[in-house]
């Protein structure tokens, strides 16, 4: 996944909904929750609809399954049309 790839995939999934739903993300990409339950979890929180849940959670996994999370963090936090706590706690998850 090159750059141009990455950053349309970020755009789908949101960069803000990137980083509050990172941890949820990652754990639907390494297989510990379904997907189902992850959607579910969009939902409740208020993230989505569910076709949108749907597309958000294809859409990274495959910037986790190409390695490429870490990288997506560092765009984040470069944004400039961010609050500064999404780039703080963006940060923050790149520092783990």
């Amino acid at each position: 996944m090159n750059n141009d790839e990455l950053i349309r995939k970020l755009n789908s999934v949101g960069k803000r909904a990137f980083v509050e739903n990172y941890l949820l993300f990652q754990r639907y990409a390494v297989g510990t929750i379904s997907k189902e339950e992850a959607i579910d979890q969009l939902m409740e929180l208020g993230v989505s609809n569910e076709a949108g849940a749907s597309i958000r959670l294809s859409n990274a996994k495959l910037i986790f399954e190409n390695s490429r999370n870490k990288v997506a963090l560092a765009l984040i936090i470069e944004s400039q049309n961010l609050p500064h706590n999404i780039s703080k706690e963006a940060k923050t998850l790149l520092e783990v």
